[in-house]
């Protein structure tokens, strides 16, 4: 699929409400990630589809060995590179599943990612390959049950609900209000991302439904909250080889 991301007018809208301060990235996603991090200290990291750079920055502050950062965006990339000018830190521009590394990771990290990706069973064979034993992989992606629906509106007392052709795995398009175009992606179902990874030496030792989060409940209006009870927009999955 050709990612809108390389769209200069559709990096400037997203870069906009992606630093939105209460955005779904920030609030329900972001901090959840940062609280199942492991040690970072002397760490190798890999962050996939590093974005604006907003988990490097983070991850930084915690003295990792070095940082690496990948994107399919140039204009991702581009950012990147004017905001972090450390020595331990560099970035990638290109497709991570078609990219070669000559080293492996002690962490490899990816926030709201892999719903991009086609083919989960080959990605978690590549992530195997360059995560050094005993290393850590963690990533969130969109939640199975918000990418599963192809009937576009679908509402119960007034919250979409997009449940239906979940068994049917394959590319969907959602509509984004907020810039107002349709963005393709995958679904799969929670039976192929479990099992793509087990079956890759991909141990699973933690996984959460993200929306219910002390930051949603502090954050949030009764109403946002509300809508956010009924189902989660993202998963998180940590792994250790």
């Amino acid at each position: 699929m050709k990612s809108p991301y390389n769209d200069e007018d559709f990096f400037n809208q997203y870069k906009e409400l992606r630093n939105n301060p209460l955005s779904y990235n920030q609030v329900v996603e972001m901090p959840e990630m940062k609280r199942a991090l492991p040690d970072l200290d002397n760490k190798t990291i890999l962050d996939i589809g590093c974005g604006l750079g907003h988990l490097i920055s983070y991850m930084l502050n915690d003295s990792p060995k070095s940082v690496t950062g990948t994107d399919n965006s140039i204009f991702m990339i581009d950012h990147c590179k004017k905001e972090f000018s450390q020595d331990n830190v560099t970035f990638r521009h290109g497709d991570f599943t078609k990219m070669e590394w000559r080293m492996r990771f002690d962490i490899i990290t990816a926030s709201l990612v892999f719903h991009y990706v086609e083919d989960f069973n080959q990605l978690c064979m590549k992530l195997s390959q360059i995560l050094e034993p005993g290393g850590t992989l963690l990533f969130t992606m969109e939640h199975p049950i918000t990418t599963a629906g192809k009937t576009p509106y679908i509402k119960v007392d007034g919250v979409h609900h997009k449940v239906d052709h979940y068994f049917e795995e394959g590319a969907r398009r959602a509509y984004w209000s907020g810039i107002g175009v349709f963005v393709e992606k995958y679904h799969h179902t929670l039976e192929t991302l479990l099992n793509s990874l087990i079956q890759n030496d991909l141990s699973i030792d933690y996984v959460k439904d993200l929306g219910q989060s002390p930051e949603v409940f502090e954050h949030y209006s009764e109403e946002r909250i509300e809508k956010l009870s009924h189902f989660p927009l993202f998963i998180m999955i940590r792994c250790k080889k």
